[in-house]
């Protein structure tokens, strides 16, 4: 009997399928968020092969399960991060965190647990984690629908349950302040049902972090930017209390800030002036833009910072 009837059925299919129905993303788009930029043996990278629909149908969509190369995907944190942005971009499909929260814990869940089930992998420890990142105790709903995220394209883009569930659980303790605690039994029913009560859009903005991208990885710490205060800027010789140094050498003194604007409601960036520009690589449809000098410009979660030829910063919600 094959165990495998049908292509939607392995972990990768459901991630592009869920993400494909539920939130408005093609197949070619989620696979320009996930698909890594590092070349491969042959010299090209995955990214590169997006719009090659027989490819990515046979060796990342409907590939079998065993036969997914980890080289083929960032940073699983990151690709979680650009399709956060993605589905909570401004339109008629727009998401909410609780949404997403929905999303990933029904039919995504469901989804998931039969094509873990369909390859033998351990479901119970997977509903637990998303149960633990759903419910437990000491977080945001925005971050418990970052975790979640992490959690869910990890898992698809391994097909393993421990490797993903170990992934998010770092990620969760390194990026979002601690693991998440255990849910409370008196008061899970309570806390589901007000849920949708907290965190709303339009409420006191909260914390960016900024963390360094190396190599399609996420390296080193996150730096948080307070909203309420005077901004951060990036450069060689930034030596502000919340600035950032972390940079190459062709990062100027001063090279770019990155602060909230009340006015328009939202976090921007800002070039300073620098030597070797900076550019912005949108996180919901990879667009880039060149900044000019002294213009602010739009940042939101899961954006990309270019600083000089390599020196590059994701935004962390």
């Amino acid at each position: 009997m094959m165990v495998l009837r049908q292509p939607e059925l392995t972990p990768c299919g459901v991630l592009f399928d869920v993400f494909k129905r539920r939130g408005g993303i093609s197949h070619k788009e989620l696979a320009g968020l996930i698909l890594s930029d590092r070349p491969l043996s042959d010299g090209r990278s995955a990214s590169s092969r997006a719009a090659d629909r027989t490819w990515l149908s046979h060796f990342i969509v409907h590939a079998p399960v065993g036969s997914l190369q980890p080289a083929y995907f960032r940073d699983w944190g990151l690709s979680a991060q650009r399709i956060m942005s993605r589905l909570r971009q401004y339109g008629p499909r727009s998401m909410t965190f609780e949404k997403i929260i929905d999303l990933v814990c029904g039919e995504g869940s469901d989804a998931m647990c039969a094509a873990l089930a369909a390859c033998y992998q351990n479901v119970t420890l997977y509903r637990n984690a998303v149960t633990r990142f759903s419910k437990g105790q000491g977080h945001t709903t925005g971050e418990r629908a970052e975790a979640l995220l992490v959690l869910f394209v990890a898992v698809g883009c391994s097909g393993q349950v421990q490797v993903a569930v170990d992934y998010a659980c770092s990620y969760v303790e390194k990026n979002l302040g601690g693991r998440m605690g255990t849910p409370e039994s008196a008061m899970v029913d309570d806390a589901v049902a007000g849920a949708g009560a907290a965190a709303r859009d339009g409420e006191e903005p909260r914390p960016l972090g900024l963390v360094r991208v190396r190599d399609g990885y996420l390296s080193g710490n996150i730096h948080w930017i307070d909203p309420f205060g005077a901004g951060a800027v990036i450069g060689a010789m930034a030596t502000g209390a919340g600035d950032i140094a972390e940079v190459d050498e062709d990062v100027s003194a001063e090279h770019a800030r990155v602060g909230w604007d009340a006015e328009r409601g939202g976090w921007t960036v800002c070039d300073l002036g620098s030597t070797n520009g900076t550019v912005l690589v949108s996180g919901a449809d990879g667009e880039r833009v060149q900044l000019e000098a002294r213009q602010a410009v739009e940042l939101y979660p899961g954006d990309e910072i270019t600083l000089g030829a390599s020196t590059t910063f994701v935004a962390m919600e």
